[in-house]
């Protein structure tokens, strides 16, 4: 009787070696495809940039004009006006925190999350007005339907723009009370202003009294050399003439009869009357779009003369200075001079200003006396009888408050930073509305476009941040969803 043999075994190490319908596959794991990945922020504040710039020029602000008050001993800006100035960046934060980058990052990871598992559920409803109509919109691609309750429009909404809106006006409560108190604190006696414009009046006499004496001094040296030789190149001569003196704009050799020989620089607009016999200067019109005033000399020849026009502009920079009204009347009490723009000929109306020029004479050429709460001063601008006198008087008005800011570094320095700072700082929260607010509102209403069954094309990301983000998911979301309909 023979024994039975047990069955046969493979061992472990010749499984292996088995045929190919023996042989186990090794296994594999087959990952999900990759979600394809969304603009990311293309600066690292993504949303928060404008809100982040806002902020930083507020406290950068305070900062500054904390550092005039100590710098100028106390004397200005009050300390209320940076610390207010810090309540409105720590409010400011938390309004635009609150109402603006908090939610539009949320709604950005949520709509991220609703392409990749394709479940629009994922996107919540908030209280921002334009967030909450493109969850609104989307639910409506939701394919098993939503409830009446979801798809009810909220009542107590705020809209994205009420943040930016909000902090502006805040800005602005700020920085028209500290301008009005930086200039309106800044007050002098007014008696010194008096006095103020009555040194500044003096010292623009005399530079324009110099002025015309330096043109008519270089015109006569032209015109009778000191070799006491005979101009014998008249052309070369008034060349020379015209590029040594920048006052002058035109100069010419003229005949007895004044018609022009030779002439460098634009034609003489106006015929040129008898020229007097000694050099001097004169004031050839009393009315037209300027004032034509000329300097002549008498050549060496007996028989020419030398002429020079004045370019009123290069004079009127004679009498132009920071801190004050400069202006230059005629006999005629009409205006051919003035450091803040003019027309020409333009009548002095202010009859206190026109009672001060009356009362100029050659035995009383200076005169100065409050006006109207301002400092005004006459002078005559050459001596009586001089070479240079046209009988012309200067005028100088002196603000109270411009008088005073012009005198005092710490409020001029306070008003520039107040400037600059609202300038940045609302700069900012407009830039925050053109790439936030904006894009928010077009992307509801692509949404609502997309759920009402428009055909509508797909929406460009505007910028690669939060937003680009909720754009590029939403465009992926519908896609598939639209594909899935189809099939």
């Amino acid at each position: 009787m023979s024994t039975p043999c047990p069955p046969r075994t493979i061992p472990p190490h010749l499984e292996m070696i088995a045929g190919p319908s023996t042989m186990p596959l090794p296994m594999r794991v087959i990952s999900a495809p990759p979600f394809t990945p969304f603009p990311q922020p293309g600066f690292l504040g993504g949303v928060s940039g404008g809100p982040l710039v806002a902020l930083f020029a507020m406290q950068a602000g305070a900062a500054a004009l904390s550092a005039i008050a100590v710098a100028g001993g106390g004397r200005w800006p009050d300390l209320r006006i940076p610390g207010v100035l810090v309540l409105i960046a720590a409010l400011g934060h938390v309004l635009l925190w609150g109402g603006l980058v908090v939610p539009v990052r949320r709604f950005a990871a949520a709509t991220a999350r609703m392409a990749a598992h394709a479940r629009v559920d994922l996107v919540p409803r908030g209280r921002i007005a334009e967030l909450d109509r493109v969850a609104l919109g989307l639910y409506r691609f939701h394919p098993g339907g939503v409830s009446r309750r979801s798809s009810r429009p909220r009542r107590l909404v705020v809209r994205l723009a009420a943040a930016p809106v909000l902090v502006a006006l805040l800005v602005l409560g700020w920085v028209v009370p500290s301008a009005v108190a930086t200039v309106g604190g800044a007050a002098l006696p007014v008696e010194e202003v008096v006095r103020a414009a009555g040194v500044r009046a003096d010292e623009r006499a005399a530079e324009l009294d110099a002025a015309l004496g330096r043109g008519l001094t270089a015109l006569e040296r032209a015109a009778d050399p000191p070799t006491g030789g005979v101009v014998a190149d008249p052309a070369t001569t008034v060349n020379g003439v015209l590029a040594a003196e920048r006052l002058f704009r035109s100069v010419a050799v003229v005949d007895r009869a004044g018609r022009p020989i030779v002439t460098a620089g634009p034609a003489f607009d106006e015929p040129l009357a008898i020229l007097p016999a000694v050099p001097r200067v004169v004031q050839a019109n009393t009315s037209g779009s300027e004032p034509l005033v000329r300097a002549s000399a008498p050549m060496g020849d007996g028989a020419t003369a030398l002429v020079a026009e004045f370019d009123p502009r290069a004079l009127n920079d004679v009498i132009r200075a920071a801190g004050g009204n400069t202006r230059v009347v005629d006999p005629q009490r009409a205006t051919v001079l003035d450091s803040g723009g003019y027309t020409a000929f333009e009548p002095l109306d202010d009859p206190a200003l026109g009672e001060l020029v009356a009362s100029l004479s050659p035995q009383a050429p200076r005169a100065e006396r409050p006006v109207d709460g301002r400092g005004a001063a006459t002078r005559l601008v050459s001596a009586p009888g001089a070479p240079t006198d046209l009988g012309w008087v200067l005028v100088e008005e002196r603000g109270v408050a411009v008088a005073a800011l012009a005198d005092d570094g710490s409020r001029r320095a306070t008003l520039v930073v107040i400037a600059v700072t609202a300038s940045l700082a609302l700069g900012a929260l407009a830039w925050t509305t053109v790439t936030v607010v904006l894009p928010a509102r077009r992307l509801a209403r692509h949404v609502e476009r997309l759920a009402a069954g428009d055909e509508v094309p797909p929406l460009a990301p505007q910028r690669l941040d939060e937003l680009g983000t909720a754009v590029a998911a939403t465009n992926q979301f519908v896609v598939v969803r639209s594909g899935e309909a189809g099939r």
